[in-house]
């Protein structure tokens, strides 16, 4: 068993588990044959895989055998850590320099090149000593002080332009094999965006040299914010300048393509490898089904997201294992509910603090509302609202209101009320869904960040009863089967039993027609909604023939919720006290 999943990038020995390999292949046919010089944007969300695509690439152009270019890596991240952002830019572009001056076949000419580049750079970094007092600052445009100021500054750079070239030049004539060099420009969504955009000035100006492709792991987003000192907000009326900066840089945008992502495998695989389900459980491809429906209405296929999902996971169920003593015994079902409310915990925290607060949602109402200060509804929106499915309850509405108070949640509103619907199809007993889900949420709050606010309350003991039962000489470990066997002694015992009298003669709650269901009522559900909650979905179920009628057992025998006595245990109570049977705990 793994206890978490790394969030590092993928290495070209790793398997694809996401299924981008056609775009990953793509890329580097088009890298291969394309005219230089050029550049190239990854665009995407931080965590959705754009130093991963990275990696491949570097590895399939640059290192495996006859690959045509020589590589230079760029981490601006580390290149920016604990500078002035204009001693960064110059850091950042030292740092091209000399991996490209490391491939020179002569010590002596590089060593020149230096000299007579360190020479440049002492007078680009005077540009008035400000640049060195890092008094210019992003609003004063570094770059733009560099590229449009005095003659001298443009014969400077025209100068280092040129020294680049010849250091180019110069490393491919040692490798003929090789066509170029590939620039890899990683992690400017992490650094302050107007920095991130001088960064992208400096290598339009600088390196828009032949036998040059860069590669760039950034964010349309990120290019929005950075443009602001420049352009303002965007506005519809400035939209277009703000597109002109980014096309001018960037002649090949690549979106990285989240929403095909193959999350199915990525899941089965990273939940296999903590142990959250079984190998066994992991084949069903219904559960397969239900995980992926899960995860897109939540933390969708972002990979950083979903490693963090798994690697909670693997926590919640070390926390379980070391209070019980044991992980096996957990139901799917459980361990389904469990795995939605990490989702929300991780997409939604907004609405995972209220599920703390009132579990039972299916009751959420006005008081909620009131309590949560809610915007109430229009009139126009009520009637829109009454006509969505996702909407016509009132506490879906009451869902709706909440979303409205984060612009994020607002856009994923449809998302989050299809989610908790899909929670209380999984529960399939609205009578106990909020204690259901409340004993759920105990385990996963120890990974909620809310937890930081103050003291966390001590969650009590998640209850799970993992003891066997003998009855008759016989020693059960699943209880389903231990009833179905006391039921069948009991009809031995008193033939001619019906529907009616079996249920008062086990009667342990109202309705026990949720526990002894009459077949063909059973079989009239299913053909409705395809499952039956609690009992199955096969017609050939097991059926307990009576006098008058054949009936299903139900499949769910909790013993305890929230610590107060379940199903399993009033039917105990039921079997010792009122009919006497002698049953032991083993």
């Amino acid at each position: 068993m793994k206890s978490s999943i790394i969030d590092v990038p993928r290495k070209h020995t790793q398997e694809d588990l996401f299924g981008i390999q056609a775009y990953q292949n793509a890329l580097i046919k088009y890298i291969r044959m394309t005219d230089t010089p050029i550049t190239i944007a990854l665009q995407g969300e931080w965590g959705s895989g754009k130093t991963s695509l990275m990696n491949l690439l570097r590895y399939n152009l640059c290192d495996v055998n006859d690959a045509p270019y020589f590589p230079v890596w760029i981490n601006t991240w580390q290149y920016s850590l604990m500078k002035t952002p204009s001693q960064a830019i110059m850091s950042i572009l030292e740092g091209i320099i000399n991996q490209i001056g490391a491939l020179h076949p002569s010590d002596q000419k590089w060593a020149e090149s230096k000299r007579k580049i360190g020479g440049l750079f002492k007078k680009m970094a005077s540009v008035g000593t400000k640049m060195v007092a890092g008094t210019v600052g992003i609003d004063g445009g570094v770059v733009d002080d560099l590229f449009e100021g005095k003659e001298s500054a443009a014969s400077d750079i025209s100068q280092l332009k040129e020294e680049i070239a010849k250091l180019i030049d110069e490393a491919l004539s040692k490798d003929t094999s090789k066509q170029g060099f590939t620039f890899y420009i990683d992690d400017l969504d992490r650094i302050d965006p107007p920095v991130a955009v001088e960064i992208l000035e400096l290598l339009k100006n600088i390196f828009d040299l032949e036998k040059c492709v860069f590669i760039l792991a950034i964010d349309y987003d990120v290019v929005i914010k950075g443009l602001k000192p420049k352009f303002g907000e965007l506005t519809d009326a400035n939209e277009r300048e703000f597109r002109s900066f980014f096309d001018k840089i960037i002649q090949l945008p690549f979106s990285m393509p989240v929403a095909s992502y193959s999350v199915d495998s990525f899941l089965v695989d990273a939940l296999g490898k903590i142990e959250f389900f079984t190998d066994q459980e992991l084949k069903d491809p219904s559960l397969a089904e239900k995980l992926s429906e899960i995860t897109r209405l939540s933390v969708g296929t972002n990979p950083r997201s979903l490693k963090r999902l798994t690697n909670t996971l693997a926590l919640i169920s070390i926390i379980y294992e070391e209070q019980t003593g044991a992980q096996n015994n957990v139901t799917v079902l459980d361990k389904l509910i469990n795995y939605s409310l990490v989702c929300i915990q991780i997409a939604y925290p907004y609405i995972y603090n209220q599920l703390t607060e009132a579990p039972d949602f299916k009751s959420w109402n006005e008081t909620i509302a009131s309590k949560l200060k809610l915007r109430p509804l229009t009139a126009q929106e009520s009637e829109v609202l009454d006509k969505t499915e996702e909407f016509d309850e009132e506490w879906e509405k009451i869902v709706y209101r909440m979303c409205q108070k984060e612009t994020f949640l607002s856009n994923r509103a449809f998302s989050v009320s299809t989610l908790l619907n899909k929670i209380a199809e999984i529960v399939g007993n609205d009578d106990q869904l909020g204690e259901i889900i409340e004993a759920t949420l105990e385990m996963s709050a120890v990974t909620n960040l809310k937890a930081f606010d103050g003291p966390m309350k001590k969650p009590t003991k998640f209850n799970r009863d993992t003891s066997s039962y003998k009855f008759n000489g016989k020693v059960y470990s699943t209880k389903k089967e231990f009833v179905n066997d006391v039921v069948m002694y009991y009809l031995s015992e008193h033939p001619g039993t019906t529907h009616e009298q079996l249920k008062e003669a086990f009667a342990f709650k109202k309705n026990m027609d949720t526990v002894f269901l009459d077949y063909n009522e059973y079989l009239n559900i299913l053909n409705e909604k395809g499952k039956v909650d609690f009992f199955g979905r096969r017609p050939d179920v097991p059926t307990i023939k009576l006098a008058d009628k054949e009936v299903v057992l139900t499949s769910q025998w909790p013993t305890t919720v929230q610590g107060r006595p379940a199903e399993f245990s009033k039917l105990l109570d039921v079997l010792r006290d009122r009919m006497k049977y002698s049953i032991e705990s083993c």
